[in-house]
């Protein structure tokens, strides 16, 4: 019987992987590990047919040869993004990479406005002067409607036009800007012709678009510049395609008002891992979290039931795939 490895393995996993092993009983083997793919287990792959990792640092590209050594010509990614695979070095082992390309939209999408909500109505500060029992009234805590917003979506494929819709139904005026604008959509935003064009008249910036090369910081301090003041910034993409640094200088001159990250371009040693009562040693990220302006979370925008279940189904249908054919659906480097 063949045997699929899944690595990384999260408690939250645990249910969704038994409903697929228990599916799959007689066509496969399944051994699970919380470790990650490397050390020790790059020399305990001789008896594995396929793998599935979740990894979110930069994966080493000499793990490539060692797998096609092994026999193993793909990696199913429990994930959306693939950036930190190096996919011409992939190519050049012959090894294939798969992600989950759409495992839940919604739930990103709920989250992105969600986040929009706390920063529009304050009510990260209401919680914490509430906490010190300050039940005063003033500025700081008076928001505004979602009605009254001019909201900017950068990037409408599965999330991103799914946000818009939201804030539609919320009553905001939503535009957009895309590559490949979605006629479907004409009844919920307006297209804009460029990034800058997106930034120059709006309340909100919600980002939608893969963490691809090509989009590295294209956020950038340039088109943060073209923004009236006060705007508000949402990433719940991937954190490369903002400009960590520019956001910041624009926080301080007041250009964007306040930001909600879900995704920061250095999180991989610190996201989903405990560091309670531990100095941080990136000072960007330490500086992120003291500031009063900034709502930073832990990428868990996609972080629901329907998520989980979906991510775990699609990565090891893939793995099943290509084991029997030697393809699978959702291929990233064909």
């Amino acid at each position: 019987m063949k045997k699929i490895k899944v690595f990384d393995v999260r408690v939250d996993e645990q249910a969704a992987l038994k409903q697929w092993i228990d599916n799959h009983e007689d066509e496969v083997e399944v051994v699970l590990t919380e470790d990650s793919l490397e050390g020790e287990h790059l020399s305990q792959l001789d008896d594995v047919d396929g793998i599935t990792i979740s990894q979110t640092t930069t994966f080493d590209p000499n793990h490539f040869k060692v797998l096609s050594d092994n026999g193993i010509y793909h990696i199913a990614q429990r994930s959306a993004g693939f950036d930190m695979y190096d996919l011409p070095a992939a190519n050049e082992a012959g090894i294939k990479i798969s992600n989950v390309p759409s495992y839940s939209p919604q739930s990103i999408a709920e989250f992105a406005v969600t986040r929009t909500l706390a920063l529009v109505r304050h009510t990260d500060r209401i919680d914490r002067n509430v906490a010190v029992q300050d039940f005063t009234w003033d500025l700081d805590v008076q928001g505004r409607t979602i009605e009254s917003l001019k909201v900017g979506v950068l990037g409408t494929g599965r999330i991103g036009s799914r946000v818009a819709k939201i804030f539609n139904g919320f009553g905001a005026k939503v535009f957009a800007y895309d590559l490949a604008p979605n006629p479907d959509l004409e009844n919920v935003l307006t297209y804009v012709d460029s990034l800058e064009a997106l930034v120059k008249d709006i309340d909100v910036l919600t980002l939608h678009i893969p963490g691809s090369p090509e989009n590295k910081y294209v956020v950038n301090e340039s088109v943060l510049n073209q923004a009236k003041q006060g705007l508000l910034v949402i990433n719940t993409a991937r954190g490369i395609v903002l400009d960590t640094d520019a956001l910041i200088r624009k926080l301080d001159d007041g250009t964007v008002a306040a930001a909600a990250l879900d995704t920061y371009e250095n999180e991989g040693p610190y996201f989903k891992n405990d560091w309670t009562n531990q100095p941080l040693e990136d000072p960007v990220l330490s500086h992120l979290l003291e500031r009063d302006d900034v709502l930073i979370s832990p990428h868990v925008a996609f972080y629901t039931d329907e998520a989980v279940q979906n991510l775990v189904d699609i990565s090891l249908d893939d793995v099943l795939s290509y084991i029997k054919t030697q393809t699978a659906d959702h291929i990233v480097n064909p």
